[in-house]
């Protein structure tokens, strides 16, 4: 299609509108649109350079179509200027309408489409890239991308959208944004990036959406599941020993601050002669608990947690 900036000439004589885009490189395509296109001679536009001298050249309508190739030492720079004029044959004499005094090829670009589109894919993205041509690359930083990427067997219009890639010719799929299990197709479309409003008029670029490249096809990355080592179930010596452990430090520090402990938590407590009155005539009041008794039961408890272990009972003396 060529939606952009028109002209139209002689509405009466069925002359119609004109639309001319270039690809800012070497080439000018134009489309003309009339009721009737006429027959006998084709019609042909005229394009006169205004700032090379000699510069002439003409471009011939097919049907509807006419495309200019520039040569080669002609390639089109921010400064050029074209005179647009329109000939055609009306009874027998040939016909020369002016269309645009001051045509600027910057001012209507429709680049070509990125070309070598390739997909690498990895164990957790898949990195695409292309090329531009080789004129093209001084622009490199003012042209803007979008990507289209779905599974194969989807329609594009379903298709999901990547926008504002500016200035690479590289970008990166992560395996989260693609189904997993999937062959998947991506294509491209570039245009020349919306100039700030700061950028001198000399240097300012328009157009639209280039057409979409030739799509890739590549298979999803397998996603890779977060590096947390399994649990693992708790050596049961370790978890006894550690019991054991705990018991014997709170045992030592009990018989050892015992003495704190009844000052500062037994002074309101009442004497148990009077609850007691049978066991204190027998043990003469002495009520204190045998620390190796204590010790060797909290022993047994723990290590009857660890299969395969032989039990015994220490001898000690009461303390």
């Amino acid at each position: 299609g060529f939606p952009g900036v028109q002209w139209s000439l002689f509405p009466g004589l069925g002359a119609g509108t004109f639309t001319c885009l270039t690809n800012n490189v070497l080439r000018i395509d134009c489309h003309w649109a009339a009721s009737e296109l006429g027959q006998g001679a084709s019609p042909w536009l005229l394009f006169t350079s205004n700032h090379a001298p000699g510069s002439v050249h003409k471009c011939v309508f097919r049907a509807s179509v006419c495309t200019l190739v520039l040569p080669p030492e002609e390639v089109l720079v921010p400064s050029d200027n074209f005179t647009i004029t329109f000939h055609r044959d009306i009874s027998g004499k040939e016909q020369v309408s002016l269309v645009d005094p001051q045509y600027l090829p910057r001012r209507h670009v429709k680049l070509d489409p990125p070309s070598d589109l390739q997909s690498n894919v990895s164990s957790d993205s898949c990195v695409l890239t292309w090329s531009i041509t080789p004129a093209l690359e001084p622009l490199t930083s003012l042209l803007t991308y979008e990507l289209a990427f779905k599974r194969q067997e989807e329609a594009w219009e379903r298709a999901r959208h990547k926008d504002r890639i500016v200035g690479v010719t590289r970008l990166i799929l992560e395996a989260v944004e693609l189904d997993p299990g999937t062959t998947c197709e991506a294509r491209l479309r570039v245009q020349m990036a919306t100039a700030e409003d700061d950028v001198a008029e000399e240097d300012r670029y328009e157009g639209q959406w280039s057409e979409w490249s030739q799509p890739v096809r590549f298979p999803s990355p397998q996603r890779r599941g977060p590096l947390i080592p399994p649990l693992r179930q708790p050596d049961s010596t370790l978890v006894a020993v550690s019991i054991f452990l705990l018991l014997t430090s709170l045992t030592y520090l009990l018989f050892k601050l015992s003495p704190r402990v009844k000052r500062t938590f037994y002074q309101n407590v009442p004497s148990p002669v009077t609850f007691f009155q049978p066991l204190y005539s027998v043990h003469n009041g002495n009520f204190q608990v045998s620390f190796c008794w204590l010790w060797g039961w909290s022993l047994v408890l723990v290590l009857s947690l660890v299969p395969g272990l032989q039990l015994w009972w220490p001898s000690c003396s009461v303390w």
